[in-house]
């Protein structure tokens, strides 16, 4: 009888055994077993838990297939194993399941063996990953609020997923113009802008997808000359620009400091950013005195601008949505918040490309508050024209350089300094620019949109920073 109690307590602990031993198997089971969700209507979002009340963090297409790795306790719900997002909840009536769902464990609260960047265990999707090592993976992380990963890369390329602020993705090859990423999203690979977001890695190992050769910093010979040089008269600097700027001083601005208040023609890794990196640049011969410009602004070239972003138009620039809501107060606007943290001198003010959907009137509003919002802050500005013409009849930057010359203030000409360039520096799509490598040797280096562009507004910054002084 003495011996009961010693056997009613090994009873018990093979009970509590065998429940762990359970518990392990459902964890087992779900990263083992192959039990997938194919979505069968035409989109769906993705929620950060198994609610519509849930937050969404990113939408799936129509035949896309992913792996289910947990279930809500009623079984409607099911999580995905999607990368880039902790967690990914879609309704289980949106799609066909194979495999037992009932063997995958209650999600809420379960933690998958996947990864921020862990390789996408989709059975579905066609990603590219030949030759890239997933343990030195590079990464991609989302700065704009939104954006849609693409078939191939390029505006034309099907949508087949969206992506949100702040996720972060594995990067698997590169375009062979540099523009465009594919990312190791579960299901597929998708392509999108580089300058939606910012890298960590070194894309230069990445495999390169297209004809064209993707960026690089190695100074190439002297290119022949394609095009005629530089005139020299696509600068206008106005009478103002030394009141406005020496006003600015006495506010406090910073006389080493200018900012970029514009769209995706004006933002990293591409506009002026070079200018910051050692030995990524070159300026000799008829340039090599633009280095005391770059040298005095040194850390602007490359600084990430809250005024300046994908996707952005007067409109945008002015409105408080769009300003970034951890460095930014409540009630200003991307423009406001900009000038405010980094009290700059000058500011480059390059829009329109964007801007399609506004009306003329709507257009110059907005820029003629730009304009006045920047003098009254003691913001010497820079208009700058584009080298695009979405709208038609160039009527933007009529608009702009008529503007200029209102409030006689510095106008960039962009436009007139891509004149005799094939296309005017644009790409096929007649949007991008032609990617070109910063180094500047003669007057017949910059062939291209991007060096271009670049060597222009170089040129226009060291011409309005000695009108100033």
């Amino acid at each position: 009888m003495k011996r009961l109690p010693l056997l009613l307590a090994l009873i018990l602990l093979l009970a509590l055994l065998g429940q762990s031993f359970t518990a392990r198997a459902e964890i087992l089971t779900a990263r083992t077993v192959s039990i997938t969700f194919t979505l069968t209507t035409k989109s769906a979002f993705l929620r950060s838990g198994p609610s519509l009340s849930a937050a969404r963090v990113a939408s799936i297409f129509k035949d896309q297939t992913y792996t289910v790795i947990a279930r809500s306790a009623d079984g409607a719900w099911l999580r995905l194993d999607y990368a880039g997002v902790a967690e990914a909840w879609v309704s289980r009536s949106l799609g066909m399941v194979r495999g037992n769902v009932s063997a995958l464990p209650v999600g809420v609260g379960f933690t998958s063996g996947n990864t921020t960047l862990a390789p996408a265990t989709s059975t579905g999707g066609s990603g590219n990953t030949a030759g890239v090592s997933h343990s030195a993976r590079v990464a991609f992380t989302v700065l704009v609020k939104s954006i849609f990963a693409r078939s191939a890369p390029s505006f034309s390329g099907a949508r087949i997923a969206s992506l949100f602020k702040n996720q972060t993705y594995g990067v698997t090859a590169i375009s062979g113009d540099g523009l465009w990423l594919q990312l190791d999203l579960s299901g597929t690979g998708g392509w999108v802008l580089a300058s939606a977001g910012t890298v960590k890695g070194d894309v230069n190992g990445l495999p390169a997808i297209g004809a064209s050769p993707a960026p690089t910093v190695t100074p190439p010979p002297a290119p022949a000359a394609t095009a005629p040089p530089l005139a020299g008269d696509f600068i206008v600097v106005g009478s103002r620009v030394r009141e406005i700027y020496q006003r600015g001083l006495a506010l406090g601005n910073n006389p080493r400091v200018f900012s970029k208040i514009g769209d995706c023609n004006s933002i990293n890794p591409y506009f002026l950013t070079a200018f910051d990196t050692p030995h990524g640049y070159q300026l000799s011969g008829p340039y090599a005195a633009l280095q005391d410009t770059v040298s005095n602004f040194s850390g602007s070239f490359s600084r990430e601008s809250l005024a300046a972003q994908l996707g952005f138009s007067p409109a945008t620039v002015l409105d408080p949505t769009w300003a970034n809501a951890r460095q930014c107060r409540s009630d200003e606007n991307p423009l406001g918040c900009e000038y405010r943290l980094r009290r700059p001198s000058l500011a480059f003010i390059s829009l329109g490309t964007n801007s399609i959907w506004q009306t003329d009137a709507d257009f110059e509003t907005g820029m003629r508050r730009i304009i006045e919002t920047s003098i009254e802050k003691g913001v010497a500005p820079i208009l700058g024209t584009k080298a695009d013409n979405l709208e038609g009849d160039d009527r933007f930057n009529e608009i702009i350089v008529r503007l200029a010359s209102e409030y006689d203030i510095p106008l960039w000409n962009f436009k007139q300094a891509v004149t005799g360039l094939p296309n005017s520096g644009l790409a096929a799509d007649n949007f991008h620019l032609v990617w070109g490598p910063p180094f500047y040797l003669d007057e017949a280096s910059a062939q291209t949109g991007w060096q271009r562009r670049n060597l222009t507004a170089l040129q226009a910054l060291n011409a309005v920073w000695k009108a100033s002084r």
